[in-house]
């Protein structure tokens, strides 16, 4: 007579578990979590280590930030590992996406170097939150051939995956190329998604032409034909992106703070109309990481990269 009971039960109880499974992680919804981010320092520089204190993280998560990208470069090492493995899980703690960026020497190393260092970081990240995600390359150097570029990021990030099958991975482009450049990984593994960037060093001149002065409308029309092709590249391809990049730029001769200003707000704005998340360089510039405080004259420009006011 009771067997109707634990049936129902069970029932009951298999419905709960799986109202309580957290949906697959895709692409889309990766992207969708990242929001602003800011790339750090805090496993490169002998400053940025010494100065990680977890609390920033809280901080960063507190002021808008909702992800980091974390430089790293040097071999793998175990007190390399160990203190990546300190920031990811307080990104987890404090609810902040975190991405390992692997900066290899010149943009360049040989394949089998950069083959070996993901290997090694996705093993020892294995069994890690989800979230983490890997980018391949900091910044590809332009010295790799799109082929040869290409075929590093098939191998690499079949190696991740063999290890990780659905650990989120990044691929960029060449600097100042589109995504249609890249060839995508043939294995059936979707978690890929292109990291390319717009102004990683903010407006400097390449091939002697300024990308921003004064905010013309033939500048602001260059710089939305850039973003509009990204954008026509993902519904085209059904592969999601992240700007991986951009700055406001340190030290460029007759910017003004509020030209920088109009600059970030701008591009913020039009990257969130778009639905595009992007890391901005870098956390030095806005952050005392030995005060473990935010520097308060660079409040109003990290307020137009995080919440720009935005006209129609």
């Amino acid at each position: 007579m009771l067997k109707p009971f634990f049936v129902v039960a069970a029932l009951c109880l298999s419905a709960s578990v799986l109202a309580s499974t957290p949906p697959a992680l895709t692409p889309q919804t990766y992207t969708s979590r990242l929001g602003v981010g800011m790339l750090v320092d805090w496993a490169i520089t002998e400053r940025g280590i010494r100065e990680f204190d977890p609390l920033a993280v809280r901080d960063f998560q507190q002021r808008g930030i909702g992800h980091i990208r974390i430089r790293v470069a040097g071999e793998p090492t175990h007190q390399r590992l160990v203190h990546l493995q300190k920031i990811v899980e307080a990104c987890k703690r404090y609810n902040v996406v975190p991405i390992i960026s692997y900066q290899a020497a010149n943009g360049a190393e040989n394949e089998g170097k950069v083959l070996g260092w993901w290997t090694t970081v996705a093993r020892y990240f294995a069994q890690s939150d989800p979230l983490l995600g890997f980018d391949i390359l900091y910044e590809p150097s332009e010295k790799l051939t799109h082929a040869q570029l290409n075929n590093l990021y098939e191998k690499t990030a079949k190696a991740i995956h063999k290890i990780s099958p659905q650990r989120m991975i990044f691929i960029a482009p060449h600097a100042h190329t589109q995504p249609d450049s890249l060839k995508w990984p043939e294995q059936n593994h979707p978690p890929v998604l292109v990291d390319w960037h717009l102004f990683p060093y903010g407006p400097v001149a390449v091939n002697g032409k300024r990308g921003w002065t004064t905010g013309t409308p033939a500048e602001k029309a260059a710089i939305r034909a850039r973003i509009n092709n990204v954008v026509r590249w993902q519904q085209k391809s059904g592969h999601s992106s992240w700007v991986g990049a951009w700055s406001v730029g340190d030290g460029i001769k007759n910017v003004s703070g509020k030209q920088q200003i109009a600059f970030a707000t701008f591009i913020a704005c039009e990257l969130q109309k778009n639905h595009l998340p992007y890391a901005v360089n870098n956390d030095s510039k806005f952050y005392d990481g030995e005060e473990g405080a935010w520097r308060p004259e660079m409040q109003p420009l990290l307020d137009a990269i995080i919440k720009p006011q935005c006209g129609n």
